[in-house]
């Protein structure tokens, strides 16, 4: 890290060349305004004020062997006001007067002429509670003004949780402190830079008023030592009087300004101030040098840790969405005597895509579908769950298997935003009759097994959601007793170095296992399906249905 070391001599300038005779400068002598300086808060300034005022001295009540245990703990360390707040204030500190006879002999003979008009006791007290419950609330602001700066400093776009906030409010503030009494500095303060990179904001500080965290941004253009340290340099004022072009942020005699981050990556600069003009050692730059890789690495662990309880938290709702998902897959139960189905759905993620559903109807008719959403992962089960909703609200009221595929392309066609293409295949069986009302769209296959041979059924090739006025066409059928029908999604029937089987083999397997129940079939060919390994993984949703007419 080079260093910028600030020239402290004092030099006059001269003015090259001479003015002509007729010129002359005029300086208008006036009185230089004095800078207002904002009041400091001081307890021990507030009691002397509150007793010239009053007449009345605050004494703390120490604890004693004799007190009780609670007494003793909400006593102790009751220095100043706003101390011990969990005890009454009239339990921890006495009121006493500058009267004579009340013993207070040690004051001096001015303190004792100062308070020449004493109030009554119970206003002293009004008025210390008062001042008292304003100190409270001062401190318990600080305390929330440091810890909201600290969750500031992670820069990320979720506020961290408030006990990680505290914890990292209090490891800044250490290393503050240890960097400024290792250097032998007075103060140090941290800024970061904000999301536009134009500002800087004090984050934490060690040594000044808490309540400097509360004053405005710095500007970025203008802060010379700062745009210096940010280039990776560390950036000396041994005398800040005399390099007032640096501006130093704080009224101090000397400084060192040291960048947080790298110079492709800043995040912002740490400053260690002195109330006296003195050299930096190498020591001491050594020494915030590690100071400002401490709070880089405090600042990144926060942000990470936060990272990983976030994606942990994420992972679990996405699992009980998993877990919500699935629930909505059908039972094995059987609808009616005569027919068999079964089917299997598998996510190629915690949550997918795909669905398979069936339901026997009000009007004692059998309703099937096999679904499969173009998106995968969270995006495709928003569609499934939406696509599989629309199906399971329509199917108790008299339809056709085509209005059900136009009513869905008509609700998912209007939801303008994300991608919300999907397939389904849907049917609609009389049980006792055999007819088959059945309609497709998109990319599901379908087949009809029997004792001779396989048809292959046909639908319609646009996907739900391509386009609004989608004629989708309708077939009817006649199912005989122990035909097979058999759906599957894209995934499970592919190329062969693919995530499916294909086509043929598909058929023949059926063709082997025809005469087997619908069950282990489906279980066969889910079987069959390549496994997901870590160098081989399988991340496609896949879906299978099939339904037979046994009598």
């Amino acid at each position: 890290m080079a260093q910028i070391f600030v020239c402290t001599s004092n030099k006059e300038s001269a003015v090259a060349g001479k003015l002509p005779s007729h010129l002359k400068i005029h300086v208008e002598e006036q009185a230089a305004a004095e800078p207002h300086s904002p009041a400091v808060f001081d307890a021990a300034e507030i009691h002397a004020a509150f007793t010239e005022a009053t007449g009345w001295i605050p004494q703390t009540i120490r604890s004693t062997p004799h007190m009780g245990k609670s007494d003793r703990l909400d006593n102790e360390g009751a220095d100043g006001i706003a101390a011990g707040r969990k005890a009454p204030l009239r339990s921890r500190v006495r009121l006493i007067s500058f009267d004579p006879i009340d013993g207070v002999l040690d004051y001096d003979a001015e303190s004792l002429m100062s308070a020449s008009n004493v109030v009554s006791e119970e206003a002293a007290w009004r008025l210390y509670e008062q001042i008292d419950a304003l100190s409270e609330q001062l401190v318990s602001l600080e305390t929330a003004l440091q810890t909201k700066e600290a969750e500031l400093a992670t820069s990320v776009a979720v506020s961290i949780r408030p006990d990680e906030a505290e914890v990292l409010s209090t490891r800044l503030e250490e290393t503050l402190q240890r960097s400024t009494e290792q250097t032998g500095s007075d103060a140090a303060a941290l800024y970061l830079l904000n999301d536009s990179t134009s500002q800087l904001e004090m984050r934490s500080c060690f040594g000044m008023p808490a309540s400097r965290l509360a004053q405005p941004a710095r500007e970025l253009r203008g802060s010379m030592a700062d745009l210096e340290a940010l280039m990776g340099n560390a950036v000396l004022l041994e005398n800040t009087s005399m390099a007032a072009e640096w501006n130093c942020p704080e009224q101090y005699a000397a400084a060192i300004c040291l960048p947080i981050g790298s110079p492709t990556m800043p995040h912002g600069t740490l400053w260690l101030f002195s109330d006296h003009v003195r050299d930096f050692s190498s020591t001491d730059i050594e020494i915030a040098k590690a100071a400002t890789e401490k709070i880089l690495a405090d600042i990144e662990r926060s942000v990470l840790s936060e990272e990983v309880l976030r994606g942990r938290e994420m992972d679990r709702g996405v699992e009980e969405a998993g877990l919500t998902q699935s629930t909505r897959l059908p039972d094995s139960q059987p609808l009616h005597a005569d027919y068999d189905l079964s089917g299997w759905t598998f996510q190629g993620q915690a949550v997918g895509g795909n669905f398979h559903t069936w339901t026997l109807n009000r009007q004692q008719k059998i309703c099937a579908a096999i679904g499969e959403a173009r998106p995968n992962g969270m995006g495709g089960a928003l569609v499934a769950a939406s696509l599989q909703t629309i199906i399971e609200t329509c199917w108790n009221a008299k339809h056709r298997s085509d209005q059900i595929l136009r009513r869905a392309n008509d609700q998912l066609w209007n939801v303008h935003d994300s991608d919300w293409r999907s397939s389904l295949a849907y049917m609609l069986i009389d049980p006792d009759s055999g007819q088959l009302d059945l309609s497709m769209a998109g990319c599901i296959q379908g087949f009809l097994f029997g004792q001779n041979g396989y048809r292959m059924l046909t639908g319609t090739g646009t996907e739900l959601a391509a386009q609004p006025d989608t004629l989708f066409q309708r077939q009817e059928l006649t199912m005989e007793a122990g035909e097979l029908l058999v759906f599957a999604s894209s995934a499970v029937i592919g190329p062969a170095d693919g995530c499916g089987i294909t086509q043929d083999e598909l058929l023949r397997e059926i063709n082997e296992l025809y005469d087997e129940p619908v069950s282990e079939i489906a279980d066969h060919l889910a079987r069959k399906l390549p496994l997901s390994t870590p160098t081989h993984p399988v991340s496609s949703d896949r879906s299978l249905l099939i339904l037979r007419r046994r009598f």
